[in-house]
């Protein structure tokens, strides 16, 4: 502080001023309320129905829809980020991002380079109009402000240390409107490196920042410095945790540095790595930022003209509709297991003639219908919840010109292919029954290795009584009411009544 010049000063307690700012100045007024209404279902409601009853991950499910509500509000709050292709660019700490955003819009100086100092929080570009940098920067109190470009560069990992201060950790986010830019369709959004120079292996202060806001892009761009020489353990881990639907693109810095056989052989290593990982990648392209072939930045600028052509939902109501999905399917599920506990109390029940047993089993029974009453009241708040909170969203949507209904939660089910065959087998082991002895013609649809969507096929030639009671497993009714649907078929009742010992499959 001492070394600071009084105009560093006054500038740097101005900055501060703006970033502890707690009146409106973004959204508009109505905006503004819609969007508290938001928030306070997510920071009061929900968390006082979870006292009533939720999931184990309870805190990973809040923790979600707080920083979709946050993004959520970056696009309301600026309005050049709605309706934009986001494509996220990670890597270690000096992998060399923020160089490489420089070098695509023509200016060294647009963002901060991690030469010595590292970006310290997401940092939006997008396409601006004006000559210098347009700047805005949202608050902890949700407010957006507005920055001049020095400010900004000044928001670094030595922030601290050079100025005394740490404004950068009152700010979520940073949108930088540069003309250099020359795709109006996408943001690229420049996120912290997940681990300091000096923790590399050790606690990364900004992974779960890095790791939250490229699962929230459309399109992901991870950087490996050749230096390295492969791709490291730590980056194969976290590229692993980010979301697998999202494409990836794996680019390899400062690729001028080394001789191009060299640069050849770390391309191969990076791309059959991946591979042998499991981690899909649609291309690994070596770049550097001086201008040198063939390591010249071209297929990259190709691909970004690509995704500049395609449309993306923003996503929000996608990603706030999985939290909501996975609250409920968590309480279905305590549902269904609190109902078995009631059939089982109640076949104890008539099958014991001892009075104290009855007594107690008829007391485990007025608890089991208790905590079923709380669940459904749960499920009916939660239900509740949710459709204020989509009536919100959609009034916002409006607003905003963007479409915002609630999704359907069929359309929210992944499907992955299940081998009936197998989980028969092992169904029928852990009970002790030979499938040998059990009716053929009962199993003779599932042990043709058929594909699933010809199974249906198969079904429609078998006779209409056979057919009738496979269709409930096909409409994935819920499997505990199968013991009544079976019963329609004497034939093959006892054989299947072996196999599930009186309990759902």
């Amino acid at each position: 502080m001492a070394d600071l010049d009084e105009n560093t000063l006054r500038d740097r307690y101005a900055l501060l001023c703006q970033a502890c700012e707690d009146r409106p100045g973004g959204a508009a007024k109505e905006d503004e309320v819609l969007l508290r209404a938001l928030e306070d279902l997510i920071e009061q409601d929900l968390p006082a129905l979870a006292r009533r009853g939720s999931p184990p991950m309870f805190t990973d499910i809040l923790r979600a829809l707080r920083h979709e509500m946050v993004r959520f509000r970056e696009f309301c709050e600026y309005p050049a980020l709605s309706g934009k292709v986001v494509v996220g660019l990670g890597g270690s700490f000096s992998a060399g991002k923020s160089s490489l955003i420089n070098a695509l819009v023509g200016d060294r100086k647009c963002l901060v380079t991690e030469v010595d100092p590292t970006t310290s929080l997401p940092t939006y570009l997008v396409q601006g109009d004006q000559e210098t940098p347009d700047v805005k920067a949202i608050n902890l109190f949700n407010r957006l402000i507005t920055l001049s470009h020095s400010q900004f560069r000044t928001l670094t990992h030595e922030e601290l240390e050079r100025y005394g201060s740490q404004v950068s950790r009152m700010l979520k986010s940073v949108v930088v409107a540069h003309s250099g830019f020359g795709w109006e369709n996408l943001a690229l959004l420049d996120t912290p490196g997940y681990s300091k120079a000096d923790e590399e292996g050790s606690a990364r202060t900004d992974a779960s920042v890095a790791r939250s806001q490229l699962n929230s892009a459309q399109f992901i761009i991870w950087l490996v410095p050749a230096d390295k020489g492969t791709i490291t353990e730590d980056d194969i881990a976290f590229l692993a945790s980010l979301d697998k639907q999202i494409p990836k693109l794996i680019i390899i810095s400062r690729a001028d540095k080394h001789p191009e056989e060299a640069v050849g052989n770390i391309v191969s290593l990076v791309r059959e790595t991946l591979a042998q990982r499991g981690i899909d990648v649609l291309d690994v392209l070596p770049f550097s930022t001086r201008p040198r072939q063939p390591w010249s930045i071209t297929p990259l600028t190709d691909y970004l003209t690509e995704w500049n052509q395609v449309w993306r939902d923003p996503g929000f109501t996608q990603q706030f509709k999985r939290q909501f999905m996975a609250y409920e399917n968590y309480l279905d599920e305590a549902r269904q297991e609190g109902q078995r506990q009631l059939s089982k109390f109640n076949r104890i029940l008539t099958l014991s003639d001892d009075a104290g047993t009855q007594s107690d089993i008829q007391s485990l029974q007025r608890n089991s219908r208790s905590n079923l009453y709380q669940l459904e009241e749960v499920c009916q708040t939660l239900s509740e919840i949710q459709q204020k909170f989509y009536s919100l969203l959609k009034k916002l949507g409006e607003r905003l010109a963007i479409p915002l209904e609630e999704p359907d939660s069929l359309s929210m089910l992944q499907y992955t292919p299940v081998n009936l065959q197998s989980l028969l087998q092992a169904l029928a082991d852990e009970r002790g029954v030979d499938l040998h002895e059990v009716d053929p013609e009962l199993w003779r649809p599932l042990t043709r290795n058929l594909p699933m969507d010809n199974l249906d096929v198969v079904l429609r030639r078998d006779s209409v009584g056979r057919q009738q009671m496979w269709q409930p497993l096909m409409a994935q009714t819920p499997l505990t009411r199968l013991d009544e649907l079976l019963k329609r078929d004497s034939t093959h009742y006892a054989s299947l009544q072996a196999l599930s010992n009186g309990e759902a499959l």
